[in-house]
């Protein structure tokens, strides 16, 4: 005879057995037992295969849910003695009903929800699928994570960091700026992906820059050794070793190696810049990259200035007071960009 109500009802069966249950709740229940035969034999079979997960399981969920199952299984069809403790709410005494596999496990499941706790439920519950963990910082705003490998990551201003929360392979998401210490695990390699590029390590620090704004993918490498290559071009990978950066330009599709580290790369986490003997062409997309600002020139020929110069700190007006001074030229500013006046340097020869 089929039980009814089972989803409805369980949940009150075993808040009755594990002594949570309301004044209300025991009435609703007793009511539902005395309604129909069938009830009273399923309350009956609950409180058995109670006292059998109680006294013959210890701690069934510390092993695999195959074996603990085993446990259960084998002290319900192997026991033979008589149960006691609650009696039926319609009083009549307590016996020993034949049961069935399906019975007893929707049973136990029922039984363990409330019973034995919540953290045990889901021991017993199918995998679900990984979350995923997004992160992301706002203009202005920089935020130190640690991964669960214990990677550290510093993420930079208008950037977003997307991984699985369980992280088994070590894959991340970046849109954006981030500096990487990676957790070295030699059979489990760190990757990267930033639009159409892969970086690729096994333990290292280094920096990656990838705007959806900017044409081209930015990689230096601090420390060890990074693999970089266009994600659908794995023939196209170069290996960049620590004092190395590499550079993916986007539309072309196409990867190179640059043997020096791309200027100032990390000051926006250091927060020093450091010039030395820098075109001024390079000193001003440096400026406007750390400051996020636009600064002009009326001379193209200023482009054609070195200048030399570290900053702690780092101020704009102060540094174009420098920079003013150092190469002679005049400086503007209009709204929230600058512009700078003068006759500028010869070209190099």
């Amino acid at each position: 005879m089929p039980v009814k109500d089972f989803d409805q009802y369980s949940e009150l069966i075993a808040k009755y057995l594990a002594g949570e249950s309301s004044l209300a709740e025991k009435e609703a229940l007793f009511a539902w037992t005395a309604a129909d035969e069938a009830n009273r034999q399923f309350f009956e079979e609950l409180e058995q295969v109670w006292q059998i997960t109680n006294g013959a399981n210890d701690s069934p969920f510390e092993t695999e849910m195959d074996t603990a199952w085993a446990n259960i299984d084998q002290a319900v069809f192997n026991s033979s003695k008589s149960f006691s403790g609650h009696q039926a709410p319609t009083q009549s005494p307590a016996k020993i009903i034949p049961l069935t596999k399906k019975i007893i496990r929707w049973s136990i499941a029922a039984v363990i929800l409330l019973s034995v706790g919540i953290g045990l439920w889901w021991a017993i519950q199918p995998p679900s699928a990984p979350q995923l963990v997004e992160i992301q910082t706002q203009e202005g705003e920089k935020k130190e994570i640690t991964l669960p490998d214990n990677s550290k990551v510093w993420l930079n201003q208008n950037s977003r960091l997307t991984y699985l929360e369980n992280f088994t392979a070590r894959n991340i998401d970046l849109q954006g700026e981030a500096f990487f210490d990676v957790e070295r695990m030699e059979d489990n390699p760190f990757t990267i992906r930033s639009r159409n590029a892969t970086t690729t390590v096994l333990g290292t620090s280094f920096n990656v820059r990838a705007y959806p704004t900017e044409e081209k993918i930015e990689v230096t490498v601090e420390t060890g050794k990074v693999a970089l290559g266009v994600s659908n071009m794995a023939a196209a990978t170069v290996e960049l070793p620590a004092g190395t950066s590499g550079i993916v330009y986007t539309k072309e599709e196409k990867v190179e190696r640059v043997d020096e580290k791309i200027q100032n790369a990390v000051a926006w986490k250091t927060l020093k810049l450091d010039f030395d003997e820098d075109l001024m062409k390079d000193v001003i997309t440096t400026l406007e990259r750390y400051f996020g600002t636009e600064i002009k020139v009326s001379n193209e020929m200023i482009y054609e200035c070195r200048f030399t110069s570290p900053f702690d700190q780092p101020n704009l007006e102060e540094i174009l007071e420098v920079v003013s001074v150092t190469i002679g030229v005049d400086v503007k500013k209009e709204g929230k960009d600058y512009l700078l006046t003068g006759n500028g340097c010869q070209l190099d020869n």
